[in-house]
């Protein structure tokens, strides 16, 4: 009797062999061939059973659920592994080797590939199996839940860092005027000696050494220049990366920019280590290249005064439409929280979005979700 019910539920796939298609990158289904949408299998005590629920979908409901390529589990950097002993699948994290579930197929199989999504939140594996005498290919995925995965999915709605119990001292009336002063400066001479007077208040004051270089450039002294910025880098000041990535990619700096010495005083060629560094490191510009009907394109930038800028593009079927947003960014914990305020209205954590960083092969990618409505993965631009 059992056989006899997996014969009927699988009788769509009886006249060829199926192919995995990918996963819903905005909702939990998975493609099987180009036209079949199918439901994952749900995961109950380290266990799934039955078989999936699929249906023909036209074109445009397979081009709104923007089906991804899956990342094939193969290799040191895969997360999952299958194994078939008899008709039962068995999937593990590969490193650990710990169970994540098991699951009876109607008769022997042999597994062939293992795919997951991009968050290790859904898995599909593709086997063979013998139906009506022959041997086929078939597709099964299992959903382990959105709290599941290896890479978390981005929260929408960051937890906040609840306020510091010690105030912060209040700045120095003297320091403010100073750099006041040295902002308002003529170039030249002139800055120099202000921004000096500022250093003389606030010993290694980051902007100002970064002013000074500046200054040093635009009176042509490199030399001079490519010592303050080294003393910058050497700086323990918090804020003294800010203004390294500044200077990276600043016009005044140009000349300099395939010196090595320069190179390695601002960072330029290394991986970033701190939060703000990898959100900044290249420019603080971001992007998503765009598919017509499927993926909009992005254009995201943040800036060092923690202003963001961001613009949705989609087109599809010649409309098109672009969505600009801008608000503010911070840094909290692991994330990168947006704000995005109403005009004439309070901002509330409702008006708050979170990105994540996730890796991208041999570089950082940022994860956003914006509401319910947009999320999206964009990857640095350099400059």
């Amino acid at each position: 009797m059992r056989r006899a019910v997996w014969a009927l539920l699988l009788i769509p796939s009886l006249a060829s062999a199926d192919t995995f298609g990918g996963f819903s990158g905005v909702d939990r289904p998975y493609l099987v061939n180009a036209d079949k949408v199918c439901t994952p299998l749900k995961i109950e005590g380290s266990a799934a059973t039955g078989a999936p629920t699929c249906e023909k979908a036209t074109s445009d409901i397979i081009a709104r659920l923007s089906f991804k390529p899956p990342l094939i589990q193969s290799g040191t950097k895969a997360t999952f592994a299958a194994t078939a002993a008899g008709n039962t699948l068995t999937v593990t994290r590969k490193q650990a080797g710990t169970p994540v579930l098991t699951w009876n197929a109607p008769d022997k199989i042999k597994v062939v590939d293992v795919y997951a999504d991009q968050y290790e939140t859904r898995i599909a594996v593709t086997f063979t199996i013998r139906r009506a005498g022959k041997e086929v290919t078939d597709v099964i995925a299992f959903d382990l839940g959105q709290g599941a995965a290896t890479t978390k999915p981005v929260d929408p709605n960051p937890p906040t860092t609840p306020p510091p119990t010690t105030p912060t001292p209040p700045a120095d009336p003297k320091l403010t005027k100073a750099i006041e002063a040295a902002r308002k400066a003529p170039k030249g001479a002139k800055a120099i000696t202000a921004w000096r007077a500022v250093l003389a208040i606030d010993v290694g004051n980051s902007e100002a050494q970064f002013r000074i270089a500046q200054a040093q450039m635009g009176a042509k002294q490199p030399a001079d220049a490519l010592a303050t910025l080294t003393t910058l880098a050497g700086s323990s000041k918090p804020d003294a990366i800010e203004w390294l990535i500044e200077a990276r990619f600043d016009a005044a700096f140009a000349n300099l920019r395939a010196d090595p010495k320069f190179r390695t005083a601002v960072g330029l060629d290394k991986k970033g280590t701190s939060n703000y560094e990898r959100l900044m490191g290249f420019g603080g510009q971001w992007e998503q290249t765009g598919t017509p009907c499927d993926k909009p394109e992005i254009r995201f930038t943040t800036n060092r005064d923690r202003t963001f800028k961001l613009r949705v593009k989609t087109v599809c079927q010649g409309s098109v439409f672009d969505s600009p947003f801008k608000g503010t960014w911070r840094i909290d914990g692991n994330h990168i929280v947006l704000t995005l305020p109403n005009k004439g209205k309070q901002v509330t954590a409702a008006d708050e979005a979170g990105c994540e960083f996730q890796g991208a092969g041999d570089e950082d990618a940022l994860r956003c979700q914006i509401g319910r409505d947009i999320e999206f993965t964009v990857l640095p631009t350099r400059r």
